[in-house]
């Protein structure tokens, strides 16, 4: 009978203890679980802060949005982020980046409806034309590009220097080099936010490579 009780409390003591062990594992799991989950929002922001760093630059270094070579080049993993968002998640500076993507690009691939597209209908550009200074429509710019193949790399490289936000305008600053020819042009652009879209309501340029002054 003493046996039989020892057996029975050996018995319950084991039980006992495979619960307790089974509750420390389920704790450290869940423990486990939880900092991972915040670990990997931290690195979600980093990640965005970073990528952001990538199209704005810092003050030591900038990035080329390279066509060339790729969609976007550096920045591709960004605009890929921002086309799967709503446009109410987007800020505005980051709206205007989409804008200015869109213009790089369509300039660069010969894409007339793309480029079209971040103009505003009554925009106007000051261009220096053959040179005379002329007052361009949208449509008449982008005609500049209409006998060239679509879709096809047209040697421009385009970087976006500075993106200025004053509640609904903005200024942007554009590099574009086309390093066959040895150029290089500085483009301003006046934006103006209308509904839910920025676009270019006003744009100049000049050029600024080495041959100036020549």
């Amino acid at each position: 009978m003493e046996n039989y009780q020892y057996l029975l409390g050996l018995r319950n003591k084991t039980i006992k203890n495979i619960i307790m062990n089974y509750l420390l594992y389920m704790m450290s799991f869940l423990s486990f679980f939880l900092v991972f989950s915040q670990a990997s929002k931290s690195d979600d922001k980093l990640d965005e802060k970073q990528l952001l760093i990538n199209i704005y630059g810092n003050q030591n270094s900038r990035k080329v949005i390279n066509y060339d070579k790729s969609f976007v080049s550096e920045s591709k993993l960004f605009y890929e982020s921002l086309e799967k968002k709503s446009p109410r998640q987007l800020s505005d500076k980051s709206k205007i980046a989409f804008t200015l993507k869109n213009y790089i690009e369509g300039s660069s691939y010969n894409n007339l409806e793309q480029l079209e597209s971040v103009f505003a209908e009554n925009a106007k550009l000051y261009l220096t034309v053959g040179e005379i200074f002329k007052s361009l429509t949208p449509k008449e710019y982008v005609a500049f590009f209409k006998n060239a193949e679509k879709g096809k790399f047209n040697g421009r490289y385009g970087k976006v220097l500075s993106i200025e936000v004053v509640k609904d305008i903005a200024t942007a600053k554009v590099e574009i080099t086309i390093p066959e020819k040895k150029m290089i042009y500085i483009d301003l652009f006046l934006l103006k936010k209308i509904g839910d879209n920025w676009k270019i309501i006003s744009k100049t340029a000049t050029r600024i490579d080495e041959t100036e002054g020549k």
